[in-house]
């Protein structure tokens, strides 16, 4: 349905744009809560943190969504693979949040949670998102099979996370479940080579 698609709205034989009725009903609401809510709520504080959480996720959709399509823009204008962009500039750009929560809640005095944030977070992209995608993916083409056209930039990333959590592993655990200083630096410099990797990569093919 596109944004402009017009419905009537509570008078008979009168058309509004489906931007206008949704402007105005979010609107509406918005400065009803403003003028009742005049300190945070009690009663009704689960279901307001609920509603602020779906429409965190909402928007969250949304701004990934333009940000796909101005990656795709920016390739085609570049002429730039886009296995290049998905693993620098879209990588980036869907982890700048996950960064600056972490950090975050590292320096107020929660690193296990800090750190438990940071490997659940990709799991679920992986597991969840990558899941999610393949199935609606192979349920549009049933029955047949899709055909994965993997770069050989996304098969060094696969190695260079391997890397990366099995060094974690065992550099955690040798030294007791305490994370070193060294390692973060550690990890840093694998990340830049892999980031080198990629460039090379893209520069050799293209």
């Amino acid at each position: 349905m596109p944004f402009n698609h017009s419905i009537v709205f509570l008078l008979p034989n009168t058309h509004f744009p489906l931007w206008s009725v949704v402007f105005m009903t979010s609107f509406s609401l918005a400065f009803l809560h403003f003028i009742i809510e005049k300190e945070p709520p009690k009663t009704e504080h689960l279901p307001v943190v609920v509603m602020a959480f779906v429409m965190s996720v909402f928007w969250i959709s949304t701004t990934a969504g333009e940000l796909v399509n101005c990656l795709e823009a920016i390739g085609t204008h570049l002429k730039l693979p886009p296995a290049l962009l998905g693993l620098t500039v879209l990588a980036w750009g869907n982890s700048v949040g996950d960064l600056v929560a972490d950090v975050a809640v590292a320096k107020a005095g929660h690193p296990a949670m800090a750190m438990a944030g940071c490997f659940a977070g990709p799991m679920f992209n992986m597991l969840v998102g990558l899941g999610s995608a393949l199935v609606i993916q192979t349920a549009n083409i049933y029955p047949r099979a899709y055909q994965l056209n993997f770069h050989v930039g996304i098969v060094m990333a696969f190695v260079f996370l391997l890397l990366s959590l099995m060094g974690s592993l065992l550099v955690i655990t040798w030294c007791r479940f305490r994370v070193p200083r060294f390692w973060g630096f550690c990890l840093v410099g694998i990340y830049a080579a892999f980031t080198a990797a990629s460039l090379g990569i893209a520069m050799f093919s293209g």
